[in-house]
């Protein structure tokens, strides 16, 4: 089975530049939710921010229904890139055999401690170009849309 960790801000949502985020801002996004939906195996939202804030986020999006679960500051004892925070995720996820973590994130300190444990990571950003300076990083994309898109086509 293939585990999809999606980090939230900045990397499903993007905080428009200069401007602070507000959740009247947050549309429905049906590319999005399409993409996820054809993801082959379970989603999960894998974040700092509160489970408040993701809830928020992803029920303004619409694509809340294609997580399983929201690993949250407020439901794990550690916030990534502690090791043990994805070593908590990755026990509380894994059922054994064959499985693999996906992994997508904006920050580079959290893709390389999920290399780490093993996950395949993902790099969502503007400089994606960079990724080949990172031997971390498995892939990367400008936005989460081309990474999907990409996926989809390989999963």
């Amino acid at each position: 089975m293939i585990y999809y960790l999606f980090d939230l801000d900045d990397t499903l949502i993007m905080h428009p530049k200069g401007k602070q985020l507000n959740y009247d801002m947050i549309q429905s996004d049906d590319k999005l939710n399409h993409l996820l939906s054809k993801c082959n195996g379970e989603c999960y939202i894998y974040t700092n921010g509160t489970g408040g804030h993701a809830l928020e986020c992803i029920e303004r999006m619409n694509i809340k229904d294609n997580f399983t679960k929201v690993y949250s500051r407020d439901t794990i004892p550690f916030m990534k890139p502690d090791f043990r925070s994805f070593k908590s995720v990755t026990n509380d996820i894994y059922r054994g055999g064959n499985d693999m973590f996906f992994f997508f994130d904006d920050q580079l300190i959290n893709l390389k401690i999920a290399a780490s444990v093993g996950w395949v990571t993902f790099w969502i950003h503007p400089d994606y170009k960079k990724a080949i300076n990172y031997s971390f990083v498995t892939m990367a994309f400008p936005n989460i849309y081309e990474c999907l898109s990409y996926l989809e086509n390989k999963y």
